[in-house]
């Protein structure tokens, strides 16, 4: 059956576009390979389970289906979809090919699953081959026809551009959509095997039949690896030599495996057949004698594996979390030059010396921890690391001594916690310098870059579904560049593992060693580890790669804030299972007590023909089930560290204004954003948060930028509440806003701004300052002005309640174009104007101080 082997390849290259392991190309990629693979699947010898079975089934993937993030919720929606259409009193051999084909898709899909997901979490933490694999894919070289040899971890391969290196990794030889194809394989082949009832012979038929099939595979693979280093040196032949050489892109395309499984499912065809629907037999049906033994026997099986699957997956989630500390953090400045704390971020001073700091950070943690600092003139020896609970070495510049490393290693030994902040490619030697405490701790920093695929400086994320305790509580944020993590032996967890990156290493002749973004053929690719979290002794050790979200013009964009306090607050933690002489004990009992039963399940309802889709819902249940519990619990023992000290919030709303904001410092082109208007936020004091929604209310005072949006009642009514309470409100608008709302906001207020922009001429408030040139502004009506362009008020305010509204309608003025354009813009005279104006109606909001 072809076709089967077909759907086969489509199931497997599915799971590249619906996890976005390569890269984003939409969710209909991804949903048209599944309804195609589970069409064509339709007919496939597969013994189907009695109505009371698939009923009883269904009803346990219910629950599978609301918890279980896509795509993986794919499997449950078929799975459930297939015995509902089967258990359905509807006679007629298409509907039951249809359901048939619906159910061993979703079994697939479930293996596929594993396979898949075991594959990133090894090739995160190596991606080159170990010998003799490395000389194996050397020897495959000579299949392209090139002189080849190998380097190491490279096979060196000449053309008449210059030698190619080409990375020796796992994805060269073994992808994970080949690797799907060959556990489905598997799977459709244990399914077929054991289609006819009472047949004894049937796992001695699977066996045979995946000889012949993983024969087969092991035959394709080296084949498969010369393919692919052909159209390597091919595509690096076609390149300009003026051009980059983009010569390894097309590795990312999942369409490139679909073509390279029509090879495999090929040979599997031929070689490996598949029994025709009518071999399939019907299950004997018990005895009446027997109908109360076999009942026993489902519920026994179903709460065994349920529950072994529950517990498996809570050992393999849990995270001890404990007690908080007293929450003493000392920064270390000693042997760094790079992203110092003691720099000012204030008024005053600007340029990249000034934003490229972590005071704002720094400044904002204080209000959370009793921060500290170890200057260049403090010595790092026990008595000094006896004063704090965690401690931040970020990104050195000069190397430490032995005895150095040595004191900080047992602080981490007698309970202290260690935050190691790197950076990409080793840039001024930070990972060199990072690694003589790593490495003593069992991993190290990588001297490498990762660049996202498709997008290479953005690279967005969302936290799991069963997040460490670290990031329990991070919103969706997007990261900059980084290195990458090598665990090596050390025993941990991949906190922060992201597929759908690319790796280079640094490019010395740039003063940053940034490498060009380009698709070369040294590149690896796929998942990485971004945060690597272990224990050592009784300490705790968090190892993070991109220093660059935490600088004064980054640190305040979404999930920055949350995710500096995440680490620290887990760090500043003390659990007595800190100690792996107790920790791996408890866990690894608590793993075979959930591991023997599941597998004392499996043989229960093995010996009693209990239906794998039955056992197969069951398992997901207890997964699911068991992993939502513990993400539930990591929430509730660690909950957000609160502020102990005040500090004022400043909310940007998102709710009703898109304009454009600043995403990894970076301002939207042609200056029409707003992105240094909130980097600036922080050097008045205050700390600026994006919210949206009921959360949008939660900050000291509230902002709306040129809203455009349109207002919905429950909005509106929560600013009329936000500032009879207190609040403080801050519209800004401008004749450029089309579409704008803002009249709907101010008019509850008393405040409203004009139909016809002002006259051209200069901003001033009662006196001649500022004296900022303005073309067209907003009139504003009601209130008491605060600004007027000639003789018109342009800017006004009006008490409501406890709070205070302020409404300005020149917000143009206040653009990036206007406020310098980047963070790293030395202001001239014209453009401290617009720093003045705004520092000046940001402290008349929350410190009714006078505009001057």
């Amino acid at each position: 059956m072809m076709r089967a082997w077909l759907a086969l390849a489509l199931l497997a290259v599915s799971w590249l576009p619906g996890l976005s392991y390569y890269q984003s190309v939409g969710w209909i990629a991804w949903a048209v390979p599944v309804v195609l693979g589970a069409a064509l699947l339709a007919g496939v010898p597969a013994r189907m389970p009695r109505r009371h079975e698939a009923v009883g089934a269904a009803i346990l993937l219910l629950p599978v289906v609301a918890l279980l993030p896509w795509p993986y919720r794919v499997i449950p929606v078929l799975a459930a979809a297939g015995l509902v259409l089967g258990a359905l009193p509807i006679s007629g051999r298409w509907l039951a090919a249809v359901a048939r084909g619906l159910v061993v898709a979703a079994g697939v899909l479930l293996v596929q699953w594993v396979a898949v997901s075991a594959y990133a979490q090894h090739t995160a933490r190596a991606h080159d081959l170990g010998w003799p694999l490395t000389a194996f894919v050397g020897a495959i070289g000579s299949l392209v026809g090139t002189p080849t040899t190998v380097d190491g971890h490279w096979l060196c391969v000449f053309s008449l551009r210059e030698v190619h290196r080409i990375a020796i990794t796992w994805e060269l030889l073994l992808d994970p959509a080949t690797l799907a194809f060959f556990a489905g394989g598997w799977a459709l082949l244990a399914m077929a095997s054991h289609a006819g009832a009472g047949d004894g012979k049937a796992w001695a038929g699977w066996v045979r039949s995946v000889r012949v099939f993983t024969l087969a595979m092991l035959v394709w693979l080296p084949v498969r690896a010369g393919l692919v280093v052909g159209l390597l040196i091919h595509r690096a032949a076609r390149t300009s030599p003026s051009a980059l050489l983009n010569m390894s892109d097309f590795l990312f395309s999942p369409w490139l495996y679909l073509g390279l499984l029509g090879v495999p499912a090929v040979l599997a065809w031929h070689f490996v057949p598949l029994r025709a629907v009518g071999d399939v037999e019907p299950p004997a049906v018990p005895s009446g004698s027997q109908s109360g033994k076999r009942r026993w026997s489902y519920g026994v099986a179903i709460g065994l594996v349920a529950g072994g699957a529950a517990v498996f997956a809570m050992v393999l989630s849990w995270d001890p979390i404990g007690s908080r500390k007293p929450g003493r953090v000392m920064v270390v400045e000693r042997h760094s030059t790079w992203e110092p704390t003691t720099r000012p971020y204030d008024t005053r001073t600007y340029g990249e010396s000034a934003s490229y700091t972590y005071s704002a950070i720094y400044d904002y943690c204080s209000r959370f921890f009793e921060m500290s600092r170890l200057l260049e003139s403090d010595r790092i020896d026990d008595e000094r690391l006896s004063r704090c609970d965690v401690l931040v070495i970020k990104t050195p510049t000069a190397p430490y001594t032995n005895d150095e490393v040595a004191a900080i290693v047992r602080f981490v030994r007698q309970g202290g916690g260690l935050l190691l902040v790197g950076e990409h490619t080793d840039v001024f030697k930070s990972s060199t310098y990072l690694n003589q405490v790593a490495e003593p701790l069992g991993f190290r920093f990588r001297k490498d870059l990762l660049f996202r695929i498709g997008s290479a400086y953005v690279q967005h994320y969302v936290a799991p579904t069963v997040p460490h305790p670290a990031i329990a509580h991070l919103p969706p944020m997007v990261f900059a560049v980084s290195c990458s993590i090598d665990p090596g032996r050390s025993l941990g967890r991949a906190i922060i593992e992201n597929s759908g990156l690319w790796s280079l290493p640094p490019d010395y002749s740039t003063e940053n060693y940034f490498p060009e973004a380009e698709y070369r053929g040294d590149v690896h690719y796929g998942s990485f580890i971004q945060l690597w979290g272990t224990r050592v002794g009784r300490g705790r050790v968090l190892a993070w790669t991109d220093s660059t979200i935490f600088s004064n013009f980054s640190a305040f964009e979404p999930g920055k804030p949350e995710f500096m306090l995440g680490m620290l607050d887990w760090l500043n933690h003390r659990s007595a299972l800190d100690n792996a002489w107790l920790r791996y004990p408890i866990g690894v009992l608590a793993g075979l007590v959930g591991l023997g039963a599941l597998l004392g399940g499996l043989v229960v309802g093995g010996t009693r023909r209990v239906h794998w889709v039955v056992l197969a819902a069951a398992a997901l249940l207890g997964w699911t089930c068991g992993s939502a519990a513990t993400a539930a619990m990591v929430r509730w023992a660690m909950p957000p560290v609160m502020p102990f000290r005040p500090m004022v919030c400043v909310t940007i709303d998102r709710t009703v204004s898109e304009v454009p904001l600043s995403q990894g410092g970076f301002t939207a082109r042609g200056g029409q954003g707003y992105g240094l208007l909130e980097q600036w936020i922080p050097r008045v004091g205050y700390f600026p948060e994006r919210r949206s929604g009921r959360a949008a209310f939660s900050g000291n005072a509230l902002i709306e930028i040129c809203p455009s949006r349109a207002l919905s009642k429950e909005h509106r009514q929560g600013l009329i509440d936000y500032v009879a309470a207190g609040g403080r409100l801050l519209v800004l608008d401008a004749p450029d806003n089309a579409g704008s709302t803002a009249s709907s906001i101010l008019e509850p207020f008393g405040l409203s701004f004009g139909k016809v922009s002002a006259s051209s001429g200069l901003l001033h408030g009662e006196d001649s300052w500022p004296g900022i040139a303005v073309e067209g502004a907003w009139p504003v009506g009601g209130g008491q002005p605060l600004l007027w362009v000639g003789q018109t008020p342009v800017a006004a305010r009006a008490k409501y309640g406890k709070g205070t509204v302020i409404a300005v309608g020149c917000a143009s003025l206040l653009n990036d174009a206007n406020m310098g354009g980047h963070w790293m813009a030395q202001p001239d005279e014209s453009t401290q104007k617009h720093f003045a104006l705004w520092y000046g109606l940001l402290r008349n909001l929350v410190d009714d101080r006078p505009i001057r």
